[in-house]
């Protein structure tokens, strides 16, 4: 009888840890985002998956634990997109328009996700989860103002607050998906085109037109 390779039964052992951690993960989303957070449990989200309750604390210490890597897998998830989309834009005007089109494209086509990371970060989530949340905002504001900082040194965008700027974007972002759910006939695409022309005509350095007199 051939010995046991060790390396290769861990290896195997993680594999299998692994999709049970993605499977139970995406079963909290899919709870989350129809049921809500309040009435997502342990108990329903291993009904969804179906599997066993005990199963999920073997793998997540309590809601909290579970809850965290939901959003860490989700924004690695719309942060994965978000670059593809934003690709390689040659200027910082491009990979602006490109991020926030790319971000409403996204809460389009990966609804529950969308749903699910909004229940965490509001509401009952939000009043339990205060330091996700604020972290999780925190976060975004910083990457977005990083941007448009860069976009000023290189003479792209106009004078002004760069934090500003990125928490007002921000709140754009943020009542996307309350808005595509509220009105689900809307054309996803202009209204993507729409909100990046906004903020592109907010942020660009103005050309001033010379006047010629007689």
């Amino acid at each position: 009888m051939r010995p046991r390779n060790g390396a290769i039964d861990q290896k195997a052992r993680s594999f299998i840890e692994a999709a049970r951690r993605d499977q139970i993960v995406q079963a909290a989303v899919e709870i989350l985002s129809e049921l809500g957070y309040a009435k997502t449990s342990f108990a329903r989200i291993a009904e969804h998956a179906g599997i066993s309750a005990g199963l999920i604390s073997y793998h997540f210490d309590n809601k909290s634990d579970l809850f965290q890597q939901v959003v860490a897998d989700i924004n690695a998830l719309m942060d994965g997109w978000l670059t593809e989309h934003i690709g390689d834009a040659d200027t910082y005007r491009e990979a602006l328009r490109r991020l926030i089109e790319g971000f409403v494209l996204f809460c389009d086509s990966h609804r529950a996700h969308v749903l699910a990371l909004g229940q965490l970060l509001a509401g009952v989530g939000g009043q339990e989860n205060g330091e996700l949340v604020r972290s999780q905002r925190e976060q975004s504001v910083g990457q977005i103002e990083q941007m448009l900082r860069e976009g000023q040194e290189h003479g792209e965008f106009r004078d002004f607050s760069p934090r500003f700027m990125a928490v007002t974007l921000l709140g754009s972002l943020e009542a996307i998906p309350g808005e595509l759910f509220a009105r689900p006939g809307t054309d996803v695409a202009a209204y993507a085109k729409e909100l990046s022309m906004t903020y592109d005509l907010a942020v660009r350095r103005s050309r001033l037109r010379r006047i010629t007199r007689g």
